[in-house]
């Protein structure tokens, strides 16, 4: 049969296509990566454990709630900010403190020896250094104490930041406190709330420049400005009884002080930058870049970053395509078979059959399909299945069956009409024997079309009800994935998003791509 296919006009047609031949391999990686998955996680949990064996263990199950870095770790090796920066290196000092911790209790009556302890508390496949338990505490201090001073010097640099933010409305609030003292029909209220507004942003400015000095000392660039005569200032501005008494001109320092501050930026800037590296090298001497395949392994878990649980994105993002495969081929072979069923089932029959078949259509078409869809998971809610694909596997099946009965029952009318299965029914075979025998299988085409179409509708369907709050509630899938990276996305983090996504896109394009070819290449009109 396989030789007669290759040598068939439609298969010779289908080579041509390249576009056709890329979707091909496209899909087939992923359906081999999905078999992996599902073979690699039962053969894990039945016969070899594969967990302490990096590539092999990459796509399990557990892998996917693992943690292998700080939490919203950039992948593609983009840089961190100063703060993301900070954050890496602090996450690597609490592991390490928690994990030396747990090693100091450890007692000789303990099964556990110093260095399990320090094993399980690794992230992903960086270990703590083998070293003496006294030297990694000294070690782990020293990085702790430059990293509460960096937090001092951020500290001071986030204060210049607010002066100079301050120092910047108070243009604004100096230019409406005149417009309104100008206005001879300004009411009292607005001019006393800008009085006021003045009085509050030299209060500010005064505390940021305090708080900058307090921490950096007499060589502050800033420190020629002296907070206590802003804050003077603003209480002679606020005590002013009648508006025309507040003197405008005084607030001329403040431009002093807003390029003062602007000045210290770049030496704050690159202090910071300094320390952060020589945080990093002593980091990366506390813990040791793995080597080998587990440096392969690590490198691959990072490649996309990390989620805001420091769990791997790339990992969660391939393991989700195995979740979508199994929902698109699951609900295409129930809405199919039930569509193909009663749509032949009508047509051949007819009568009350016929009848029946289309008020149940009628009905379910009636609804929107988002609207049933979701109404149909609802009825989950509370129950031991909730959080599953069962629901997701009833709700689709109960909807997506309408498109195949509608197209299958139109050319079964056409096929029972035909002198075969007129034939058929002369000859004495049984009417369920007919419609199975000779009716279903010239549909064939259309349940193959049918079904490509309602793989990808199960697949975007999936993503639209989990992210409603509908679908899986725990484990790994695109919808899971893009639902929890909503509150990422308001804060400019979009790596979570942007592999659900796109690894999503793929797969539904070349899907997509490839059926059409195949349809195009082996329907008898147009091989015709």
């Amino acid at each position: 049969m396989m030789g007669r296919l290759a040598k068939s006009k439609g298969w010779r047609k289908f080579r041509r296509n390249r576009m056709a031949l890329v979707s091909l391999a496209l899909v087939g990686v992923y359906l081999l990566l999905a078999a992996w998955i599902s073979v690699g996680n039962i053969v894990n949990e039945q016969v070899v454990r594969f967990e302490d064996r990096p590539m092999l263990g990459m796509l399990l199950r557990a892998s996917t709630r693992a943690e292998v870095g700080p939490r919203e770790l950039p992948g593609l090796g983009a840089v961190q900010d100063r703060v993301g920066r900070l954050q890496t290196i602090d996450f690597f000092v609490v592991r390490a403190e928690r994990a030396l911790a747990e090693a100091s209790r450890v007692g000789a009556s303990s099964d556990l020896t110093v260095s399990d302890v320090l094993v399980e508390q690794a992230i992903g496949e960086r270990r703590l250094a083998d070293r003496d338990l006294d030297v990694l505490t000294e070690q782990v201090g020293a990085v702790r104490t430059r990293l509460d001073l960096l937090g001092e010097s951020r500290g001071r640099k986030l204060a210049i930041d607010e002066a100079v933010f301050h120092a910047s409305r108070l243009a604004e609030r100096v230019a409406d406190f005149e417009a309104l003292r100008a206005d001879e029909q300004a009411d009292e209220d607005e001019l006393l709330v800008a009085q006021e507004e003045l009085s509050l942003t030299l209060e500010e400015i005064a505390d940021s420049i305090e708080r900058v000095q307090d921490g950096i000392g007499a060589d502050a660039p800033v420190v020629g400005v002296d907070p206590g005569v802003l804050l003077d200032l603003a209480t002679e501005i606020f005590d002013a009884a009648d508006p025309d008494d507040v003197r405008i001109d005084d607030l001329g320092a403040v431009d002093e002080i807003m390029q003062a501050a602007i000045a210290s930026r770049p030496a704050i800037d690159t202090a910071v930058d300094g320390e952060l590296d020589g945080l990093e090298a002593m980091l990366a001497d506390l813990y040791p870049e793995p080597t080998g395949v587990r440096e392969l392994s690590h490198r691959l878990k990072l490649l996309l970053g990390t989620d805001k649980q420091g769990r791997s994105i790339l990992v969660r993002a391939v393991y989700s395509g195995k979740i979508a495969i199994q929902v698109g081929v699951v609900t295409a072979l129930i809405a199919v078979s039930i569509g193909t069923l009663l749509g032949t089932a009508a047509a051949f029959f007819g009568g009350w059959v016929d009848h029946a078949a289309n008020w149940l259509y009628s009905m379910v078409i009636s609804i929107p399909y988002l609207v049933l869809l979701a109404v149909l998971a609802f009825l989950f809610l509370g129950s031991a299945l909730e959080g599953t694909l069962i629901p997701l596997y009833t709700a689709f099946g109960l909807t997506y069956w309408t498109g195949p009965y509608r197209v299958i029952r139109g050319e079964a009318l056409k096929i029972k009409e035909l002198e075969y299965v007129q034939a058929a029914t002369a000859i004495g075979f049984g009417r369920l024997y007919i419609m199975l025998r000779h009716i279903v299988p010239n549909t064939s085409h259309l349940i193959f079309i049918n079904f490509s179409l309602l793989f990808i509708a199960a697949i975007k369907g999936e993503v639209i009800l989990t992210f409603l709050g509908l679908g899986l509630k725990e484990g790994a899938s695109w919808g899971l994935m893009i639902s929890q990276s909503k509150a990422q996305v308001v804060g400019g983090f979009f790596w979570q998003l942007g592999a659900a996504t796109f690894f999503m896109f793929v797969l539904v394009l070349a899907f997509n791509i490839l059926t059409d070819a195949l349809q195009d290449a082996f329907d008898p009109k147009h091989v015709a």
